[in-house]
């Protein structure tokens, strides 16, 4: 029983780790080549806005979320052992915050985001 919520924990923090992570990437690469899809999205009626908005929000408060995940989620993925989970997915979710963060780093981030 206590194996299963381990697991169930460890599932929930690497794949929020992981998607919140490659949003991270996506917007932030976006961002970083001027790339209009703040503005495109603005377009949609009604919604666009908020799109932006939420976005935004994302990107500002992952720079804070995904290191604590990152930092709660590797200790998961190498104490519970599980024979269904994916490597890739895996690995990939040991990768992408590292590079988000490299990215962030050699490019200066807070200058971008202004």
């Amino acid at each position: 029983m206590k194996n299963k919520l381990l697991v169930v924990l460890k599932n929930i923090f690497m794949y929020t780790t992981l998607i919140w992570s490659s949003v991270m990437l996506i917007v932030y690469i976006s961002i970083i080549f001027e790339l209009p899809v703040f503005a495109l999205i603005g377009f949609i009626p009604f919604v666009g806005e908020f799109i932006c908005e939420v976005l935004a929000f994302l990107l500002l408060f992952g720079i804070w979320g995904v290191p604590i995940l990152y930092i709660i989620t590797i200790p998961y993925i190498l104490l519970v052992k599980e024979e269904k989970t994916n490597k890739r997915i895996k690995i990939a979710t040991i990768i992408i915050p590292l590079v988000v963060a490299g990215l962030m780093l050699i490019t200066n981030f807070l200058e971008v985001l202004s």
